[in-house]
Formats: structure tokens, sequence, C-alpha cells
């Protein structure tokens, strides 16, 4: 008498050899699907939140650099437009450029607007320079 196959000896509903004895139903059909689209989504505002701070790192770096140049030139005695001019050069777009005497210095400060997605949070990271140069004598 010859023994019957195992495919056949097999329940309905039960797993299938070689698939780890582990049953797979209807409601397990689209398990990797969710989480692979939820990997991607986390992935993507991962992204998008380093490339906004490193954003921001750069603009903090731009922002010192042009208060420099702006107390540079108000050292010199340079009038308040070419300080403001000379500080935009260096600054990111739609910065706003303060320059404040007092007594022998000069303070200029120079304020980035605010970026992206931390704006969006109300969380304030915005990018700020600020430099003080004694006023040179003439």
């Amino acid at each position: 008498m010859a023994r019957p196959s195992l495919a056949r000896c097999t329940r309905p509903g039960a797993a299938a050899p070689g698939r780890g004895g582990r049953q797979s139903s209807a409601r397990e059909a689209g398990t990797v699907t969710i989480e692979l689209a939820l990997g991607m989504v986390t992935f993507a505002l991962l992204l998008l939140l380093t490339l906004t701070a490193i954003a921001i790192g750069v603009d903090h770096l731009r922002c010192a650099e042009a208060s420099r140049v702006g107390a540079r030139l108000a050292a010199r005695g340079e009038p308040v437009s070419q300080i403001v001019a000379g500080a935009q050069q260096s600054a990111p777009e739609g910065s706003r450029v303060t320059v404040d005497a007092q007594g022998s210095t000069v303070i200029v400060t120079v304020r980035a607007p605010e970026r992206g997605i931390f704006a969006g949070l109300g969380i304030d990271v915005t990018a700020v320079g600020r430099s003080v140069a004694p006023k040179e004598l003439r």
C-alpha cells in the first residue's frame, strides 16, 4: 500500500511545509507593504529635518561672517547704509542687519529668517550673528 504524500495530509488552512509552521492569514497580507510605507515616510521626515538643520548651521556661519564684515565697516566709520549693504552681501537672503553704536564700540547684528519645518513647529532656531568692534580714531 502506498503512503499518501504530505501535501494531501495537511489540514485546510494549515501552513504549507517549509514555511516554518507559521500560518498566514488575510490580515497579514498587507503588513509588509504598510511597514515599508511607514518606513519610507519616516526616512523622508528624518531627511527633511537633517537637511534643514544643516541649512540652519550654514546660516549661522554666514550670519557670523556678515556681522564681522559689518563691524569692520562700522569701525572704519563708514555710513550705516554701506555697513548694511556690506553685511547683506555675506548674509543669507532675507536677513535683517542692525547697527548699534554704544560709546566707543559698534555692534552689528545679522538675523536670518526662520527656516522650513522648524518655523512651522514653533521652534525658534533662527540664525543670528553679532559682532562688536571698537571705533577707529581718525
